[in-house]
């Protein structure tokens, strides 16, 4: 299926847009639009399309900048520009940015169905005529003898000496101030290690600064090096999002362990090996997640979102108990309904994953100042969670140490453990904001201190949807709300909740409630 975005100012134009698409026949979907640059930026960042028809001269962001943005972002992305300016100058600006297709305004039906099945044929064409190659080489020696080096690198132990001479000999210039290593599981079955590699190599194909291999056959590892922590960090960030899209088809769940920056060539070896045993752990219990080496101390209470037993009901008995009745709650939740689950090794391994992020959260409400980070580090170094999953006993006992050492201090939760105060200043952010048209992921990045890619990546692995999806629920049930108890008319609900267009109010409405807004306060009875 071919994703489509769509960004344009002008409303009866972006209609006209959205319905010729939608009257498309074949695997072309229409998955969203923007009136902006910047919206559409931080948009297109949660919904990763194929195809972007764009713009040129639009508020916020131009239609040059949201292009130079969103390739940066989305390499893999067919750019069409749809203008009424036809001059020779702006064609000239257009191709220079790797603009794929040029259009005039008006656009008739006929003419966009064959540029974007044309964009479509060469996205194909790309996948198909993929080099089959991995790694950096030019040819198959000189490819195999940089896997080598890159081998050496993470599990010989050589010498910083030998590496630089053999880095010198490939002609790599590895000599970067900071260096990072990331580690990707790809579960599928039967999974294609053939197409596996080509695919990485498409995908990463003209990355520089970078050398890739797959250290097993269902395990691709990156080595990153450059300058500034933070900036690896965030590329490493860029080349994940990238390698989800580009092989999803292939493998629609990656897991991937980021490991810590380390500034030495030296320390690759271990830093890999922290990386790999760190995703071994994560991709049985939670795969599909991103998950940073850099929060190994508090990972455990992170990683998984676990429903069972001890859920928010269990959580609130807890609140309201003391010490001394906790070993009751845990009988009365491993005795219920559901208690024939902790039979299970695995089981009992996700609820203490629970169970200590519900201590490091009751911990947390009276210390102000106190990470999160802290607690779940102190908690970690005390308990072996895995250990202490191997059988039931160990298991109660733990969970019951867990629970009276966080009720002792008679502490409340404060959200979730690693990035709970940024995702509580989103959430608050957004709360506050929501009604104002000019919001984006971009701006909610910028207010919590992140980059929006790392926060894109946080608040969608934290809350369980992305930024874009939280924000519409949070703008659809206030306009439920309108609609179920005013008389408003639907353009005035619409700039109520952020919207500046109506119909486009009523098409997010209508495709995320399944009726319109009409028929949603008929049915309701509203006013």
């Amino acid at each position: 299926m071919f994703q489509i975005f769509v960004v344009e100012d002008e409303l009866l134009i972006r209609q006209s847009i959205r319905n010729a698409i939608e009257k498309m026949q074949g695997p072309y979907a229409f998955c969203g639009e923007a009136s902006d640059g910047e919206m559409a930026l931080s948009m297109m960042q949660d919904l990763m399309p194929d195809i972007l028809l764009t713009d040129i001269r639009m508020p916020f962001l131009d239609g040059f900048g949201l292009i130079r943005h969103a390739k940066a972002m989305m390499p893999w992305l067919k750019i069409v520009i749809i203008s009424g300016y036809g001059d020779f100058e702006s064609a000239q600006k257009a191709i220079a940015l790797g603009v794929d297709q040029y259009l005039l305004k008006p656009v008739r039906p006929a003419d966009l169905t064959r540029v974007i099945e044309e964009m479509a044929e060469r996205i194909e064409k790309s996948k198909a005529t993929s080099a089959p190659a991995l790694g950096l080489g030019r040819d198959e020696v000189d490819q195999a003898l940089r896997q080598r080096f890159l081998r050496q690198m993470l599990f010989d132990g050589a010498d910083t000496g030998a590496l630089l001479e053999q880095a010198r000999t490939l002609n790599v210039d590895i000599v970067r101030s900071h260096y990072l290593v990331a580690v990707s599981y790809f579960d599928a079955p039967n999974l294609d290690g053939k197409h596996l590699r080509a695919a990485a190599q498409a995908a990463l194909a003209g990355e520089e600064d970078l050398l890739f291999d797959f250290t097993a056959a269902d395990q691709l590892t990156l080595v990153l090096f450059g300058s500034g922590e933070e900036a690896l960090n965030e590329r490493a960030y860029r080349l994940i999002n990238i390698l989800k899209h580009e092989m999803r088809e292939l493998c629609p769940v990656i897991t991937v362990a980021v490991g810590s920056v380390v500034r030495r060539l030296g320390a690759l070896a271990d830093a890999y090996k922290t990386a790999a045993d760190l995703l071994k752990k994560v991709s049985s219990v939670s795969p599909g997640q991103v998950i940073n080496a850099a929060d190994t101390a508090q990972i455990t209470a992170d990683i998984v979102n676990y429903s069972g037993p001890f859920n928010e009901e269990f959580r609130q008995k807890v609140l309201r108990a003391s010490s001394q009745e906790v070993s009751g709650l845990l009988e009365e939740a491993l005795n219920g309904p559901g208690g024939a689950q902790f039979d299970s090794m695995l089981m009992r391994y996700y609820a203490l994953i629970d169970i200590l992020k519900m201590a490091v959260q009751l911990s947390a409400r009276h210390a102000p100042g106190t990470d999160g980070k802290d607690i779940a580090a102190q908690l970690s170094e005390k308990y072996d969670i895995f250990a202490a999953s191997g059988d039931k006993e160990t298991f109660r006992r733990t969970a019951e140490e867990l629970l009276t050492a966080a009720l002792s201090t008679r502490q409340d939760a404060v959200g979730d453990v690693k990035y709970g105060h940024v995702i509580s200043r989103a959430e608050k952010y957004v709360a506050e904001n929501f009604c104002d048209p000019n919001i984006s992921l971009i701006t909610t990045a910028r207010h919590v201190g992140m980059s929006a890619a790392h926060f894109s990546t946080v608040f969608s692995q934290n809350l369980g949807r992305s930024f874009i999806s939280y924000l519409t629920a949070m703008r659809m049930e206030r306009a439920k709300e309108l609609l179920r108890t005013t008389n408003m008319r639907l353009s005035d609900i619409a700039l109520e909740i952020g919207y500046n267009e109506p119909n486009y109010f009523s098409h997010v409405f209508r495709k995320t409630e399944g009726i319109t807004p009409k028929e949603y306060r008929a049915r309701e009875g509203g006013q």
